[in-house]
């Protein structure tokens, strides 16, 4: 091609033909700078494409992450909480003379109330987004939804529950091991006794109480943003897959 173009010059050259050589010469620069444009956009287009597909890999990774946390961590974990607080509550109301409670349930919601759920959140993904680039998210509100949602929902869940794991373990638990037998069948009339008129019991129940709401209302929270990213990202699949 380019040999082509030359003979045609040289022709007209030869010919004398200098302002249909200048035209030619002017028109056959055009065309090389269009060619060039068509290469850098057909580029452009294939970068683009590749960084669309990353993008949808990586959103397809959060996505994943975020249905198993929902599945084996926020749904369940609700769950147990709404149990646990009614048997704390019922707890509360005891130590307020609001409730009358019997010596075999007594025990039963004091057993019931000695664990914490543990929240094991899945990370992986955003991890490797990181790494990758965040900034690989192109929809701006996406990006920052889930930059949230990790940087600061995740970690802020993950720390009221260790809040409460410590000050059970390190304030609750040890007046309960010392004073009364939990595992026993039967709670003992001393032991009624001792629980019911505990102050030091009656104050940790309070608290225990008022840390398990604080962390309820926190985790019904993520819930509700877990399952919204989650449809937000699908909304976004479908977009990016037009």
């Amino acid at each position: 091609m380019i040999k082509f173009f030359r003979q045609i010059r040289q022709r007209l050259l030869s010919e004398g033909k200098t302002e249909k050589y200048l035209k030619y010469a002017i028109g056959e620069i055009v065309l090389v700078v269009i060619g060039i444009l068509i290469a850098l956009s057909i580029n452009n287009w294939n970068e683009e494409r590749k960084q669309r597909q990353k993008e949808m890999v990586n959103l397809i990774a959060i996505k994943g992450d975020l249905e198993n946390d929902l599945n084996t961590e926020f749904i369940p974990g609700i769950s147990y909480y709404s149990q646990a607080n009614k048997d704390l509550s019922r707890l509360k109301d005891f130590y307020l003379n609001k409730a009358t409670v019997p010596k075999d349930s007594l025990l039963k919601y004091f057993l019931n109330n000695q664990s914490e759920w543990y929240f094991i959140l899945n990370k992986g993904a955003y991890e490797n987004l990181k790494s990758t680039g965040i900034d690989i998210i192109s929809n701006d509100s996406l990006r920052n939804k889930i930059s949230s949602l990790y940087s600061n929902g995740y970690p802020e869940l993950e720390n009221r529950d260790n809040i409460i794991k410590q000050f059970y373990d390190n304030k609750f638990r040890p007046i309960l091991s010392d004073n009364i037998i939990l595992y026993d069948s039967i709670l003992s009339k001393d032991d009624f006794d001792f629980i019911k008129n505990s102050k030091q019991i009656g104050n940790r129940i309070m608290r225990h109480y008022t840390l398990r709401i604080w962390l309820f209302a926190r985790i019904e929270l993520m819930k509700s943003k877990v399952e919204l990213l989650i449809s937000e990202i699908d909304k976004e699949l479908e977009q990016l897959n037009k």
